[in-house]
């Protein structure tokens, strides 16, 4: 449906299930206070406490990171592959961390808990296969912290500050760790997400209520119009039958009468306009619903065809597809605004599909046409009042705005995939009659 109005919120591309809360930049902000942290509590040691400490290893871990963080920070603007850059550089800095333990003291380095920090902030900032990839790391780098052998190739001091033999204390302190790296990755995990899930409804309700805002002002305007146009619309549409009445008079000229009709007809298409403006083209809100099968909403969309473009339709509707609860005008009025686009976007020789299919507790209605296809520019402006890549006078940008306020009226979900050079396909998506999803 590449020359067509589109719906500005067609789900080609969804609102994110897992938008990070903490971006790349804060990430890098947080990793240059860890380096500069470490640095001033390394220097502390040293120098106040008269701490023995292996300052070329410390040193070169904490090069590393600042290397790292300084890769990181160039990558920040590179959308592509993101999160795994993040993702890895947490798991770099759990790695860097069991580092440092093991050359400061191992498992009695009160900064162990510095592990909890980084659960907590892969969970917020990934995806919870990265929350849970850094606390199994985490786990694994705070037992390793109890071998003694591991720790003396590290530091050779290390051996006079080896735990006590008391193995089941050694046991209790891992497996409390563990349970604390569960938790904190589980819990932070789901109130992230409760957190999105409130945030998308919001983000949900404010764009219905804009698109209703627009259309009470579309509707208003067109109010207006209608009224100020009824009388010069009627009397033109007069004339014009009265002169195409007197062209069938003798010697009248033979183009005469094609005119009137041509008049007559511009005069329908002004006042059909007007009545999509007023939002009477969607008459979801005078008209009831009514149980409808996919089969007689599909026949009643395409009622109007012409012949021609029913030879270009192919229909594929499922017997198993529940009966859907809403207005027949107006969902037969959705659905052809559909098909009609695709039948405008596709060639003479390229046919359209219409299909009918049961789908999460209700009913989906897909129209997939051949043609141009839209850019994500397009897609962006899709479904915006009077918006339209139709040529001038061959379309007013209505259709899909209606139609997706159809679909949001009662419940349902109205969306466009496409791929340009490779067509289009809109997906009406209706919940089953009875279904606890329909609302009016």
């Amino acid at each position: 449906m590449g020359n067509r109005s589109h719906d500005a919120h067609n789900g080609v591309v969804p609102l994110p299930l897992a938008t990070p809360v903490v971006t790349a930049a804060w990430l890098v902000q947080f990793r240059w206070w860890v380096i500069a942290g470490a640095v001033v509590a390394l220097t502390a040691s040293t120098w106040l406490l008269s701490a023995l400490l292996p300052l070329g290893w410390v040193a070169a871990l904490l090069a590393v990171q600042f290397l790292s963080n300084l890769w990181l920070w160039r990558q920040q603007h590179e959308r592509e592959a993101l999160e795994g850059r993040m993702g890895g550089c947490l798991l770099l800095d759990v790695g860097i961390l069991t580092a440092l333990m093991l050359a400061t003291g191992g498992p009695s380095n009160p900064f162990t808990i510095s592990y909890l920090v980084y659960i907590t902030l892969a969970a917020v900032t990934l995806t919870a296969r990265w929350a849970w990839a850094t606390a199994a790391a985490s786990t694994v780098g705070y037992g390793l912290l109890f071998v003694t052998p591991l720790r003396t190739t590290i530091d050779p001091h290390a051996a006079h500050g080896a735990m006590g033999p008391d193995l089941g204390h050694q046991v209790g302190m891992g497996v409390a760790f563990a349970v604390a790296a569960i938790l904190t990755a589980a819990f932070v995990t789901r109130i992230r997400r409760a957190l999105e899930e409130r945030e998308q409804a919001l983000a949900e309700a404010q764009r219905v209520a804009a698109q209703q805002e627009r259309l009470a002002s579309l509707t208003t305007l067109a109010a207006g119009a209608a009224h100020e146009l009824a009388t010069p619309l009627s009397a033109i549409a007069v004339a014009a039958r009265e002169l195409d009445i007197a062209a069938t008079a003798a010697g009248v000229p033979p183009g005469l009468a094609e005119d009137a009709r041509l008049i007559r007809s511009q005069v329908e298409r002004c006042r059909e306009i007007l009545d999509q403006m007023s939002g009477r083209a969607d008459a979801s809100v005078a008209h009831e619903a009514q149980r409808i099968s996919a089969q007689h909403l599909v026949d009643e969309a395409l009622l109007t065809l012409t012949d021609e473009a029913l030879a270009r339709v192919s229909l594929r509707v499922s017997a198993d597809a529940p009966l859907v609860s809403v207005p027949l005008a107006s969902a037969s009025r959705a659905l052809r605004t559909l098909v009609r686009n695709a039948l405008d976007a596709s060639t003479s020789g390229q046919g359209v599909i219409v299909s009918a299919s049961a789908d999460n507790r209700g009913t989906r209605f897909d129209v997939s046409d051949q043609g141009s296809g839209m850019t994500l520019d397009v897609l962006a402006r899709a479904g915006e009042p009077f918006f339209t890549t139709k040529p001038v006078g061959s379309g007013f940008g209505l259709g899909l705005f209606l139609a997706r306020t159809f679909a949001d009226r009662w419940g349902g979900v109205l969306r466009l995939a496409s791929t340009p050079a490779h067509g289009t396909r809109a997906t009406l998506w209706l919940p089953a009659a009875g279904s606890d999803e329909r609302h009016a």
